[in-house]
């Protein structure tokens, strides 16, 4: 016994928990009854001879004196002198020891001749004619038949007429007779020379022999019967022909539409006309119900042609309504797949008798689910195996299951007909003889009704002749149990603290506090479990009770938190969410701090395990949260990544109740809140998205140097010369670097610098690019050819350069004559006007001792000189 909780804190509560107390009843039914279960772990396994197809045909044989089963083997070895391969019938003695089978010698004398006009020919043919393909079992007598035997009634007749024939022993082997009814005079196909007597045969339960001969009157076959006694007292051994008292056969139609019908194909005896005499049902394509003067009362055709409809037939009240209902296999029956395609899985009618002759079918019809596993070619009545009150049935599928090594499914009667689940499904375990052998067709012959080891439980006979082996599973007992789990109160009141419940059980369950567990939705299950002892004791057969299938042997009760929901306990929340942010936008590459606040609602009622879900997008970082008002309750939130995807959840309240309204917090950008519940009904909002635009800015500034930032050009002692080899030989060099400073925010890409400098002044080249470095995740290209003479550079690049400023160039030139001659020319014409101009201005006339002021300044120097 346990209870469970979904997603249970393991904290221990500090408070007096409130509890609720369970009542357990059990109750074990004794006697045990029964329910069917064949025990699969220790089987009963017989084998034959290799190759002997030992299991073609399986029975069970129980008399005062004896317990064990019937098994024929059509193709096995016998000591009949110059037959090969006859068949043979073995006897296997049921016991724990497991004791071997033995053939049974039914008929010890190899071929009959016979005498034609006086000439003796070999009159008939038993080698090969499968001898044990059927045996049926009535008390004390067992019937086997060999359907193709052949025997040649004239020595004209180039072939002899598969007629087929078959033995009975009566009063526990003690005296075995032959009975052959198609060995007749009338021959050949359009007699009963292809009969193959035997293929099908049964016994009514006053002990009356049916056999079924589908190969009579150009097949369209036949059933002929007789009285067990009667076919013993008729028997002369030696006479090929004989006459049954009180035998009864069909005869043949007229009409040709009837050939080929194969009548007596397969053959079951039940009451199907209410005149309490058993009459038969033959079939093959399609089923006849026959009374007990062999008159045909009604036929069922099957649904589709080349399905075998009737290759299998069984009869048994399964509804318990004291009239046989009929079962009819179709093992080749065909069903259309998904894609359309036919697959043969076959399938089993059921018809359910309502009153004389009135049968309706049970559906859906039981299809098989294997294909070309043969769903159908055996069916069986197994008795009532659960003792429910309704008998079971049997159905086999030799071809179906792992390895195609065949099933046997077993069927449960009820009230409405058969289940159309199968209770139960045996696998064969046997595989084929010899690999290129027929598959072990585990299941193709069966045969149930009968409790063996005499425990009070029908068992049942499995034949895989491809494995030459019969299987005897033993039903084992089952035990019935009643058992009631209560539970109360069906209601848990956390706020009760105090226990005065008393119940018919002293086992008490107590809530833990309301801290120590969030889900208060879910039920909290009380499962009680139980099961039988294994080490049980065994019955005197060695078999050990297990509990009735049908048992449930977990039983589950439930309780409920009282919520505060109202009259029905069922809370619907009315969950809203809006967001708003303190800004509209934000800069790209920015350490942007935005303060969401988010309005959280339950306008409905409680919304239990309530939770804050918002999403956060692949550029967003979660920083944390601040309450911006001190009065509410502080939010315990996580920040958590589930497949990828990142999202913030925070609890709002277990519960969260009508009319809370929730103020929060700040942190780093999100988009798509909502709040959900684990209320059933209603549970979550609506999804709202908050869109903030984010825009580019970056402040990006252009740097530049030259070095030497002046250059005086030519530099002294420079040449010009024809072959440039390094540098030095075509001028000073100067070097610009260029800084491009990017101070954001935001990021920039795809940035394109272009530098222009002039290459050729008056034709002449001018500047000679050298070189082009570049530092950080910068692509330099270029439209001209970088140092196109390849000259030899000096140094470790342009980065260092020490900056020389000339004030004067001192030249080391020769200016040409014509140049100097031009220039003294010019200088004289200039002097020429300069004088032209100054005697214009009579600046050449002047007094021989100038002004009188002049001469009274002179006198002095006059007298002095005097």
């Amino acid at each position: 016994m346990g209870s469970k909780r979904h997603r249970p804190k393991t904290s221990a509560s500090s408070h007096k928990p409130s509890c609720f107390s369970m009542g357990l009843s059990l109750l074990i039914l004794l006697p045990l009854s029964v329910a069917f279960n064949l025990d699969v772990e220790n089987p009963a396994v017989y084998t034959g001879p290799n190759g002997s197809y030992f299991g073609y045909s399986v029975d069970f044989y129980m008399t005062d004196s004896s317990v064990s089963i019937i098994v024929g083997a059509p193709k096995a070895n016998t000591s009949q002198p110059n037959i090969r391969e006859g068949g043979s019938v073995f006897y296997c003695p049921w016991s724990l020891s497991q004791s071997q089978c033995s053939s049974i010698e039914f008929d010890t004398q190899g071929d009959l001749n016979m005498n034609v006009n006086e000439a003796v020919h070999q009159g008939e043919f038993k080698s090969h004619q499968w001898f044990g393909a059927t045996v049926r079992v009535h008390e004390d007598s067992v019937l086997a038949c060999a359907p193709l035997y052949s025997w040649r009634a004239m020595e004209d007749k180039p072939h002899a007429d598969t007629t087929g024939s078959c033995y009975m022993s009566v009063n526990n082997f003690t005296k075995f007779v032959e009975y052959a009814p198609c060995r007749t005079e009338f021959r050949g196909r359009k007699g009963q020379g292809y009969c193959q007597g035997g293929f099908s045969a049964d016994f009514t339960q006053e002990g009356k022999v049916v056999l079924g001969g589908p190969g009579s009157y150009f097949w369209q076959g036949q059933v002929i019967t007789a009285v067990k006694q009667e076919i013993v007292k008729a028997y002369y051994p030696g006479f090929f022909l004989t006459s049954v008292e009180g035998q009864m056969q069909t005869k043949q139609k007229k009409e040709i539409t009837f050939d080929d019908n194969y009548m007596g194909y397969s053959v079951a005896v039940g009451e199907f006309n209410g005149d309490d005499d058993e009459g038969d049902v033959l079939s093959f394509d399609q089923v006849s119900i026959l009374n007990g003067s062999l008159d045909m009362l009604k036929t069922f055709t099957g649904e589709q042609m080349g399905s075998y409809f009737g290759y299998a037939v069984a009869a048994t009240d399964i509804n318990n309504d004291g009239m046989t209902d009929l079962l009819v296999g179709a093992p080749m029956f065909m069903v259309r797949d998904s894609d359309g395609r036919l697959e043969e899985l076959g399938r089993v009618y059921v018809y359910m008798q309502n009153g004389p002759l009135d049968l309706t079918p049970q559906l859906p019809h039981l299809t098989g689910t294997h294909t070309f596993g043969r769903f159908g070619s055996s069916i069986t009545p197994l008795g009532d195996l659960n003792q429910d009150g309704y008998n079971d049935v049997a159905i086999s599928c030799p071809f179906g299951g792992e390895n195609k090594q065949g099933l046997v499914l077993i069927y449960n009667g009820h009230a409405g007909g058969l289940k159309e689940k199968p209770s139960q499904v045996i696998a064969g375990q046997w595989a084929s003889a010899t690999p290129s052998a027929l598959p072990a067709s585990f299941g193709y012959a069966i045969r149930g009704g009968k409790d063996l080891d005499d425990n009070g439980y029908p068992d049942l006979i499995v034949g895989a002749f491809g494995a030459n082996t019969a299987v005897l599973y033993r039903s084992r007992p089952i035990v019935n149990t009643s058992a009631t789990l209560t539970v109360s109160p069906t209601m848990i009141n956390p706020e009760e603290k105090v226990c005065t419940i008393s119940l018919c059980s002293d086992t008490k369950i107590f809530l833990r506090d309301e801290k120590d567990f969030r889900d208060k939705l879910s039920p909290i299950f009380v499962a009680l479990n139980f099961s039988l002892n294994l080490q049980a004791a065994a019955d005197r057969y060695g078999l050990r009770p297990i509990l009735n299938y049908q048992t449930a042997e977990l039983i589950e009760q439930k309780a409920q938190i009282l919520l505060d929901c109202g009259e029905d306990n069922i809370c619907v929340p009315d969950l809203k969410i809006s967001v708003h942010g303190d800004r509209k936008e934000v800069y790209m590459g920015d350490d942007n701090s935005l303060t969401l606040t988010f309005n959280a609602k339950n306008d409905g009622g409680g919304a239990y395990e309530a939770e804050l879900y918002v999403v956060l997008p692949p550029e967003a970082d979660y920083s944390g949260i601040a309450r911006n008002n001190e009065s509410l309750t502080q939010l315990t939130c996580s920040y958590e990544t589930e497949n990828q995807t990142r999202y913030l959840s925070c609890d709002l309240g277990n519960p969260m109740k009508s009319g809370t309204s929730v103020m929060t917090w700040d942190f780093t950008f999100t988009l798509r809140p909502s709040i959900c519940s684990k209320n059933e009904n209603n549970s979550q909002s609506e999804v709202v998205s908050y869109k903030l635009e984010v825009v580019v800015q970056s402040d990006v500034i252009l740097q530049g140097v030259s070095r030497p930032d002046k250059v005086f050009f030519p530099p002294p002692n420079w040449k010009l010369t024809k072959n440039v080899m390094v540098e030095q030989d075509v001028g000073p060099s100067v070097q610009h670097t260029y800084e491009l400073v990017n101070n954001g925010p935001s990021r920039i890409s795809h940035t394109l610098l272009q530098l222009k400098c002039p290459l050729r002044l008056q034709s002449n080249r001018f500047i000679y690019p050298l070189e082009v470095t570049a530092e950080g995740p910068v692509n330099c290209t270029t439209h001209n050819i970088v140092n196109p003479l390849n000259l030899k550079v000096r140094g470790c690049g342009l980065t260092v350069v020490t900056p020389v400023v000339w004030n004067k160039p001192d030249s080391t030139y020769a200016v040409p004559l014509w140049i100097i001659i031009l220039a003294i020319l010019a200088g004289l014409l200039l002097l020429a006007l300069l004088i032209y101009v100054l005697y214009k201005l009579g600046f050449f006339k002047r007094t021989p001792y100038g002004t009188a002021m002049e001469k009274a300044q002179l006198k002095p120097q006059a007298a002095s000189e005097a």
